[in-house]
């Protein structure tokens, strides 16, 4: 038995059995991301460990200390990868994707290889402003991996679990697959023009509109997409 599933033991009673999926529901995650926390294959951002701190009485510091280091690079060879991807928020050997300042002093200084993005709750309209309230939590991707991405939204208008990295673009790119808010929202869409309009095109092919092109704002183009999020 580990330090934390220890801590759950004492949290829920004495009794071990449960205690993940008791958790699990306190704190709205799966019971498969708790699972993933007790074996040490991910590490809880810090929103997640400031609410088991309150929940275990203790300090952010000593929950931290309850789980086992974790690499910040997934394996990518495998299908279902995305729930691998998240990790604690500002890791280690990483760099933010808001950071502007970042500078190679020399030769000799390499860049980091991973990123860290945020996975907003909402979609800015002008990058790189948005509140930290706005943050769901912080996920540590390869940067070969992120694609020059600086934020991933889902797409508000789908009911779909898609999650996409976005890099900001202002202008409506034809044929690409760009976050764009309409008269009825945001939404994540392949856009093409037919004759005056811009016709917004899902996944599947279907028509999800039409519109002027006064009617829509691009917010940023999709980079990548992940399914089966957690």
């Amino acid at each position: 038995m580990n330090k934390f599933e220890k801590q759950l033991e004492k949290w829920n009673g004495g009794i071990l059995r449960g205690a993940q999926a008791k958790l699990a529901k306190i704190l709205h995650v799966s019971t498969a991301t708790v699972a993933l926390w007790a074996t040490g294959k991910r590490r809880p951002s810090k929103g997640y460990v400031a609410q088991m701190a309150q929940l275990f009485g203790l300090d952010a510091y000593d929950v931290m200390r309850l789980f086992s280091p974790t690499t910040t690079y997934p394996d990518l060879q495998t299908v279902s990868f995305a729930r691998s991807l998240r990790d604690a928020q500002t890791p280690e050997n990483t760099y933010s994707a808001d950071n502007t300042l970042l500078k190679i002093e020399s030769k000799t200084t390499p860049l980091s290889n991973s990123v860290a993005l945020p996975f907003l709750t909402t979609s800015p309209e002008n990058y790189p402003h948005y509140k930290e309230s706005d943050v769901a939590e912080w996920w540590t991707v390869p940067r070969r991996y992120a694609k020059g991405a600086k934020y991933m939204v889902r797409d508000e208008q789908s009911a779909t679990e898609e999650l996409y990295f976005i890099c900001p673009e202002t202008d409506l790119l034809e044929g690409k697959v760009m976050l764009v808010k309409t008269p009825q929202g945001y939404t994540v869409k392949r856009i093409y023009k037919e004759k005056e309009r811009m016709v917004l095109y899902c996944s599947d092919g279907t028509v999800f509109g039409s519109f002027l092109p006064q009617q829509l704002q691009a917010i940023g183009t999709a980079v990548r997409k992940i399914s089966d999020v957690i």
